[in-house]
């Protein structure tokens, strides 16, 4: 299985995860739109070259629900954007995993397949990740597990469909299961998986999360013990003794971060969150290795 941290959208949290020796990146296109910024492509083409793994989100979710969500957008405007997303992975030799225009809520599954169709045509199918959301049914569920090699599912949105009805849980698993049944090949990624106990099954490809970078932001950080992330204020004695005992770790390989508390932690979670991607894949699936950089 492979945890992409999240959040790689420029030099610090590319430098805090290739830092940290964990092999796996993800981005959105949404922050790079007008360009991309040199020095997250001095990033992205060094850890390319470490054989790092990367998925570009298309930034549907942001412009629909976050930092764009006060500009109405409709078919041309998404269509326009679609074909910049595609055009701009061939002009930085961009050749790794991206994520489709999942336009379910904003045009309907109809004009979905227009989308779908024109990610078939412009980019590697084998790389891009489509993703099932509730209005497609479970009708549609089988038929992208029928059609797609890698598909995903957005945890946020069945813990949204599941409040007070049902076990998030189980309803992955069920998922997982059906999928493999469906496609014993198929790949699956849980998006926006940010807890441990989710995490923790067998059957799925991916996952990924923010959860390593948004902890510091909040006086608080992550270490993992034995079989769990463990949360603690960064304030306390024992983090920042932890810290200290780490610090040389994490000014060995510095090239562009400022050598602060702030990054130190932030470097630290990244660690945790690939002894916790490791400590999965000895449980769940047959000791896989994750993969260092360097």
């Amino acid at each position: 299985m492979k945890l992409f941290l999240a959040g790689a959208n420029d030099k610090n949290t590319c430098e805090l995860i290739y830092q940290s020796n964990h092999p796996s990146f993800l981005t959105t296109f949404y922050e790079h739109q007008k360009s991309f910024n040199k020095d997250w492509l001095y990033w992205y083409h060094k850890t390319k070259d470490c054989n790092a793994d990367w998925i570009m989100d298309s930034g549907l979710f942001t412009m629909m629900f976050g930092a764009g969500s006060h500009i109405t957008y409709n078919e041309k405007d998404l269509l326009e954007y679609t074909y910049k997303y595609l055009n701009s992975m061939k002009e930085i030799n961009y050749e790794n995993y991206i994520v489709e225009m999942d336009v379910h809520k904003v045009l309907g599954v109809d004009k979905l397949k227009k989308f779908r169709g024109i990610f078939e045509k412009e980019y590697d199918i084998d790389k891009t990740i489509y993703v099932w959301h509730k209005e497609e049914g479970q009708d549609g569920f089988d038929k992208l597990c029928k059609r797609y090699p890698y598909i995903a599912i957005s945890i946020p949105e069945l813990r949204i469909v599941l409040k007070g009805k049902g076990s998030l849980h189980k309803a992955v698993a069920h998922m997982i299961g059906r999928a493999n049944k469906i496609n014993p090949n198929i790949k699956i990624h849980l998006l926006g998986c940010t807890q441990q106990g989710l995490m923790e099954q067998s059957g799925y490809y991916s996952c990924d999360s923010t959860s390593w970078l948004s902890s510091a932001r909040f006086g608080q950080s992550y270490y993992f013990n034995m079989n769990k992330l463990k949360q603690v204020k960064t304030r306390t004695l024992d983090w920042k003794k932890y810290a200290e005992e780490n610090k040389d770790e994490f000014l060995e390989k510095l090239e562009m971060l400022k050598p602060t508390e702030y990054n130190l932690n932030n470097f630290l979670c990244a660690k945790s969150y690939s002894e916790l991607n490791q400590y999965i894949n000895n449980r769940h699936f047959a000791g896989e290795v994750v993969k260092k950089l360097w």
